[in-house]
């Protein structure tokens, strides 16, 4: 049987300001994320919030910046892991802190499908964990990338995992 964790990536201010394509993207899929953040939260099953620091220009902790967009709801005791580069298992403790909770599949969700959730997704295949990205849940520049990541990559609606879970 599956274990999985929800990872909820880089939701943060920052990136959505910084491109209006990402943002309209992102806001077409806030239903499909928080509906699988609450059946994790039902489950029982963790959820992890990531988030990217470049180290020259930021975002910081404490800063509205670094900050998820307020309709995203995870919440402060959900599981934190900040990362540097686009993949959330290089330099960070995301590793473990699934295999503390005997994880054996994520479900990857957030920004973007042409960088962080690509690499995480990636990482997680290299580490033995069966990576898929939510259906309708992770958002890019263009709908054209966001196709196109759902076609190459393993997906699982939010239907499908109330199902299986």
């Amino acid at each position: 049987m599956m274990k999985p964790a929800l990872l909820v990536i880089d939701i943060q201010n920052k990136w959505l300001k910084s491109s209006p394509g990402l943002m309209l993207s992102l806001e077409q899929r806030i239903e499909v994320i928080n509906s699988a953040i609450a059946l994790f939260r039902k489950k029982g099953l963790p959820i992890v919030r990531v988030y990217h620091v470049d180290e020259a220009e930021g975002p910081w902790q404490g800063t509205e910046e670094f900050d998820f967009l307020p309709s995203i709801e995870v919440l402060e005791t959900d599981a934190r892991v900040i990362k540097n580069y686009p993949n959330a298992f290089n330099r960070t403790e995301l590793e473990d802190v699934l295999a503390r909770e005997e994880i054996d599949s994520v479900i990857l969700c957030g920004l973007s499908a042409t960088c962080c959730v690509l690499a995480t997704y990636v990482g997680a295949e290299d580490r033995d964990l069966h990576p898929f990205f939510l259906r309708g849940g992770v958002a890019a520049g263009s709908e054209e990338k966001v196709r196109f990541a759902e076609e190459i990559f393993e997906t699982l609606s939010v239907g499908a995992l109330t199902q299986i879970l």
